[in-house]
């Protein structure tokens, strides 16, 4: 089905280079022309497959970053793009703010246009799909999704990449997975995904006891690789705006529409971690081969014990940068926690990460042990279905390695 497209414009001279543009384009229609920003509004309310609105931000009566905020709150579904005269930051951040899934110049080249018509009807239609199953009564026929939080030990053990590196393995493998970050005072997610948001979890707590699809839709980012995301504060000062009751609530609707959840719950122990923890199919501690790392994780897992949010023979530990050459070895290390190790192990892979974060491609880490290890662990949580029959080893490898 072609890309449906609505312009909003009064100016005659680029409503006939956008149009004439974008017949060019293959796959791509305009479905109708308006000069006003009620009449946008009309039509975006009555057409049901509408993907993408261009909006002129000298649109009358209504400014375009307005009718763009209107547009969120009453279809969040349909991708806005603001058309401006000047492409800078700050017109980026308020159209970003407004809800808009990007900005173009009154003279994009083709390539521009059709871009970033093709993202934003692909955004469009993913939230359309999701809206629309969230909206049955049986919602994913009766079954609960399932939820797996990490907690770091300490600082700089991986709890963020592993979150990170499952969602989008998780998505891969055609789930429904929605990453949530409640590391709420340092949560980093944005910068290993390259993303900018408006919205995040504190915005849904006033309603977290009556969240619905539109409410949530507006408060998740689509990532292009599949996951759904759900941000952390920026301002980390509203972290303690997240009650663990708020936090609850979430998790539970989150829970009820999607297959996996995937929590990060950072090193920093709140309400809102503690919940999630609690609330966990399984909570995973990462850890590093090294004394101070190890001791952390004992303190943190009496922690849970004595707050009863769960019992040690209920935590899983995965331990990180594990190689042959470290002075503590896994079997070592599950005798000082007390707790045994999960089976899978990860390998360090410094340079890997490094220059995939750098690049804005984390999944794609060059790193082939990385890579099965993150295969195996997905496989070992749950997050990953486990491959069964004859040559299931040789199917996991392939896919770890990406052949």
């Amino acid at each position: 089905m072609s890309i449906q497209v609505l312009i909003g414009t009064a100016d005659q001279e680029l409503s006939t280079q956008l149009r004439t543009q974008i017949a060019e384009l293959a796959d791509v229609e305009v479905i109708e022309v308006e000069t006003a920003s009620g009449d946008v509004l009309g039509i975006v309310s009555s057409h049901q497959e509408l993907d993408v609105v261009l909006v002129d931000e000298q649109l009358a009566p209504q400014p375009g970053q307005e009718l763009i905020r209107e547009i969120a709150m009453r279809r969040p579904h349909v991708a806005a793009v603001l058309v401006a005269r000047r492409v800078d930051e700050d017109v980026l951040s308020r159209a970003l703010e407004a809800g808009a899934r990007g900005v173009l110049g009154r003279s994009p080249s083709l390539e521009e246009l059709n871009s970033r018509l093709t993202s934003a009807a692909e955004w469009s239609r993913g939230m359309r799909r999701w809206l629309g199953a969230g909206q049955a009564a049986g919602e994913m026929g009766g079954r609960r999704g399932r939820i797996v939080a990490l907690a770091g030990a300490k600082g700089g053990t991986g709890a963020t990449t592993l979150a990170v590196q499952l969602a989008l393995a998780a998505a891969a493998a055609g789930r429904t997975v929605c990453l949530v970050d409640m590391d709420l005072q340092t949560g980093d997610i944005p910068t290993y995904l390259d993303m900018v948001h408006r919205r995040s979890i504190a915005d849904l707590v006033g309603v977290a006891d009556e969240l619905t699809g539109a409410m949530l839709a507006d408060a998740l980012f689509v990532h292009e690789a599949g996951p759904h995301v759900l941000l952390a504060p920026a301002e980390s000062e509203r972290a303690e705006d997240v009650t663990l009751l708020a936090a609850r609530q979430i998790l539970g609707v989150l829970r009820s529409r999607y297959e996996v959840v995937i929590v990060d719950c950072g090193a920093f122990m709140t309400e809102a971690s503690v919940s999630s923890a609690e609330m966990a199919d399984q909570a995973v501690i990462t850890v590093t081969p090294d004394l101070p790392c190890l001791r952390a994780a004992k303190r943190l897992a009496g922690l849970w014990e004595r707050l009863r949010v769960r019992k040690r023979d209920e935590i899983s530990v995965v331990m990180t940068r594990q190689s042959r050459k470290n002075e503590i070895q896994p079997d070592f290390a599950a005798r000082i926690l007390g707790m045994p190790l999960l089976r899978t192990t990860v390998p360090p892979a410094f340079r890997a990460l490094e220059k995939a974060i750098n690049n804005s491609a984390i999944g794609r880490v060059e790193d082939d042990g990385f890579r099965r290890a993150m295969t195996q662990l997905g496989e070992e949580l749950g997050v990953l279905p486990t491959p069964t029959g004859p040559g299931a080893g040789g199917l996991r490898r392939a896919k770890a390695e990406g052949t």
